[in-house]
């Protein structure tokens, strides 16, 4: 009869094709990449006449765009006290939409303001889309926990979903990760 004990791990019984395998290492604490650096592809946005309100796409291969602000952004630096969706004649959170195509949502110029970030000195500033698309969602709970912005791929302000064909057209009016970084390192090299 079979005793139980003998299913149990046993490092020195491991057989590969009836040989003995060396002792197997797992490295449970190594560093592996976040789902952002896995599944998506950064883009920022940068206004020509500001250089510290920059916003940050993140496109996946399916074409959602998940948009919110770059790290680099004032508001982190000053402190976010709030998140509000309400830009004056729409509340961003009133956005429904159903279906494949997206039936009701809201649909999107690069300029179209998604929300209105408040800094714990009063300042504000408008997150706009970045993109031409249709507004599928937005981060209601950025309302409860403003916080939460600065965390990368949790701290999005909206999706938006572009048409397929204009994706790569997008991509082109938007800055690559390896384009930002060298702007922002002249731009630190400046100053």
């Amino acid at each position: 009869m079979t005793e139980l004990s003998d299913y149990y791990f046993n490092e020195e019984k491991l057989l590969f094709d009836g040989k003995e395998c060396p002792s197997i290492v797992c490295d449970f604490d190594a560093k592996f990449p976040s789902q952002v650096d896995r599944y998506f592809t950064r883009f920022y946005y940068r206004k020509s006449d500001t250089g510290n309100e920059d916003h940050q796409i993140l496109i996946h291969s399916n074409r959602i765009c998940l948009v919110g602000l770059a790290p680099s952004h004032i508001a982190f630096v000053k402190g976010i006290k709030s998140v509000d969706f309400n830009i004056g004649n729409i509340d961003r959170r009133k956005n429904h939409c159903s279906g494949k195509g997206k039936k009701g949502a809201m649909n999107l110029q690069p300029t179209s303001a998604l929300a209105i970030v408040t800094c714990k000195d009063d300042t504000q500033y408008k997150v706009v889309s970045c993109i031409t698309g249709k507004l599928t969602e937005v981060n209601e709970r950025l309302t409860d926990n403003p916080q939460l912005l600065a965390q990368e791929g949790d701290g999005y302000v909206a999706i938006c979903l572009p048409k397929i064909d204009k994706v790569e057209d997008i991509k082109q009016t938007l800055i690559s990760e390896e384009e930002y970084r060298k702007i922002s390192s002249d731009l630190g090299s400046n100053n």
